[in-house]
């Protein structure tokens, strides 16, 4: 399958190093506020890249619950494959990626649990039906649909006027900033790439990359 003859053109407004913010938080956050006013489904989607003990990398797509001063945050099975990976190398990279905007985030850091209340809190705020599928699934682990199906209905039925206790093995991380990328699609792929950097006295530089 030859894949060259499909041509990509981006024409959005250049960005420029004096319209970002001094912390890519608050840059984040106004991206993210423009994303959701041009209506952008799954703006929360986002790639994960792990690398296990043996150093094999793995890749997939998640979505991020919330954006805060300190990192990104999402929810998972810790017994995963992607949390058997952070349990072994707890650095992990995000990406985002919005085609209508030509604009991708990239987010590296080191990943921490959040709190379990936290982790309770929103796990509770879930529907019903979304609580007991973590309960019930060891994600990645192998399975049958009919089995799947059976467990369901079968705490659907246990848990219908009672609460789900949140498994101690699913809860949130955290994705510390480190390195935050933000990337403009540019005209002739002289792209606008704007990388921060934190230093040891928690001081954030922005420097130009070449596209």
């Amino acid at each position: 399958m030859d894949l060259k003859k499909i041509k990509l053109e981006y024409n959005r407004a250049e960005l420029k190093k004096e319209d970002l913010a001094g912390h890519p938080f608050e840059q984040i956050q106004k991206w993210f506020k423009q994303a959701e006013d041009a209506k952008i489904e799954y703006l929360n989607a986002a790639s994960i890249a792990t690398v296990s003990s043996e150093g094999i990398p793995s890749n997939r797509i998640i979505l991020i619950k919330e954006i805060t001063k300190e990192g990104a945050i999402l929810f998972t099975d810790y017994e995963s494959h992607k949390g058997v990976d952070l349990a072994a190398n707890p650095y992990t990279a995000l990406c985002i990626f919005w085609k209508e905007l030509d604009r991708q985030i990239r987010i590296i850091g080191k990943v921490e649990k959040i709190s379990e209340e936290a982790s309770t809190k929103y796990f509770h705020s879930r529907p019903k039906e979304s609580q007991v599928s973590a309960y019930l699934s060891h994600q990645s682990q192998p399975v049958t649909k009919e089995e799947l199906e059976k467990k369901q209905a079968k705490l659907l039925k246990e848990y219908e006027s009672k609460e789900v206790p949140r498994p101690k093995r699913w809860g949130g991380y955290i994705v510390k900033y480190e390195t935050v990328e933000i990337w403009q699609g540019r005209p002739n792929r002289l792209h606008d790439r704007f990388e921060y950097q934190i230093d040891e006295n928690k001081n954030w530089s922005v420097t130009r990359l070449s596209p």
